[in-house]
């Protein structure tokens, strides 16, 4: 076991001063929070520009980081695989670069999402309104180690379990959309006999 902070280097994301002002064609994309969930755990394909005077290359989101959600209920995890160029993190995300000799930034976030470690952080947040995580608890948290080709192994399965639940959720649609045309075309069909029977003369009185 070793701590959070010990395994990877955790920083907040972008400081924008005042509001983020998204444009249509900026010089920066911007991760926001919600790009972030358990439920899609890789964050590819960032779509929202903002112009920035200046950005440090520290700010700037290497593939292999794991952004979190350090404010609000749903601190969740995901890992960044973009194609490089300016991409910067929203102020209220942590990103979390991962020392690949200890770590593979796909179990670190499979292990961000367990039930078990969401109670944990879900514990250190402070604030009534808005509860946010501190930076410096987060960093504290343990994290268990096992040998890099297992973390592999944990990382793949973990993906594959997400991209069933996802292809049974587009099953569950499909089938549903199946089962409405069915029916609406069962009414339809019924509401057609209806006029044609009450065209029959003399049909009522039988």
């Amino acid at each position: 076991m070793k701590k959070l902070g010990q395994i990877a280097t955790i920083r907040t994301g972008y400081p924008f001063r005042g509001s983020i002002d998204r444009v249509e064609i900026g010089n920066c994309r911007l991760v926001q929070m919600g790009d972030v969930r358990a439920s899609a755990p890789v964050v590819a394909d960032v779509q929202a520009y903002v112009e920035l005077p200046e950005v440090s290359d520290k700010y700037i989101l290497q593939s292999g980081d794991v952004l979190f959600v350090g404010r609000g209920v749903r601190n969740e995890a995901a890992m960044f695989t973009g194609d490089g160029g300016n991409v910067v993190a929203a102020p209220h995300l942590f990103v979390l670069r991962p020392n690949t000799a200890l770590v593979l930034p796909d179990y670190l976030t499979w292990f961000l999402n367990l039930t078990a470690t969401q109670e944990k952080i879900h514990s250190l947040r402070s604030g009534s309104a808005v509860p946010f995580v501190p930076l410096t608890m987060f960093a504290e948290l343990e994290v268990p180690l096992p040998h890099l080709r297992r973390q592999g192994v944990v990382g793949e399965l973990y993906r594959l379990r997400l991209r069933e639940q996802e292809l049974l959720r587009q099953i569950g649609e499909q089938r549903q959309r199946l089962l409405d045309a069915t029916l609406l075309s069962a009414v339809e069909r019924s509401d057609a006999v209806g006029e044609f029977y009450n065209q029959i003369p003399g049909v009522h009185e039988l």
